[in-house]
């Protein structure tokens, strides 16, 4: 008994993508990432005056400014202690103490450089923060230095563990902070 196999079905070839189809994704995304940052705000504008809320607006893309850093670190000494550095070295600098309003302030106006606490407390821990920044298309090209309590075992794992670009760990001190903001600085001309 001969048995003839069976005609193997045309492989069907996915259809091509087109530039249409992967604007059409991306408009999707940015407005979920649009929704995402209403509800952030919102959620942090809770104490505020509602009338402030009609004036946010998310700046421009930046012409010939000062680079700037965002501190987040829910550590009031280090905190201070890191802002001081900053501020001595000329640097500007807002500083907040956890990652929510962090995220709006960073809406608001976009820093070059983000020093961030990775053991954040509160409701948005320093993960998800790095994660929003990472995952928002006008913020991936902000630099995330790690300025941290957690024992981070140097540059690689963090950025192949963290998503963060750089590390310093606090008990290297707030000058090497700066120091390493300032390098990130001169690499971004």
């Amino acid at each position: 008994v001969r048995v003839t196999p069976a005609p193997a079905a045309p492989a069907v070839s996915p259809p091509p993508v087109s530039l249409e189809h992967v604007l059409r994704e991306l408009h999707v995304v940015r407005e979920l990432q649009e929704r995402i940052l209403e509800r952030l705000e919102r959620s942090g504008a809770a104490g505020r005056d509602s009338s402030a809320d009609d004036e946010l607006e998310v700046s421009p893309i930046r012409v010939r400014r000062r680079k700037s850093v965002v501190l987040i670190d829910d550590d009031p000494a280090s905190r201070e202690a890191a802002v001081a550095e900053l501020t001595q070295a000329d640097i500007p600098v807002r500083a907040f103490p956890d990652g929510q309003a962090a995220v709006a302030a960073i809406a608001e106006e976009k820093p070059d450089v983000i020093a961030l606490e990775l053991g954040l407390a509160g409701s948005m821990e320093g993960r998800d923060v790095i994660n929003m920044i990472k995952s928002t298309m006008e913020w991936v090209d902000i630099r995330i230095v790690l300025w941290t309590r957690e024992p981070v075992q140097g540059q690689q794992e963090a950025r192949q563990l963290h998503g963060a670009d750089e590390v310093v760990l606090k008990s290297s001190g707030a000058p090497a902070l700066v120091a390493r903001v300032i390098t990130l600085f001169r690499r971004a001309h």
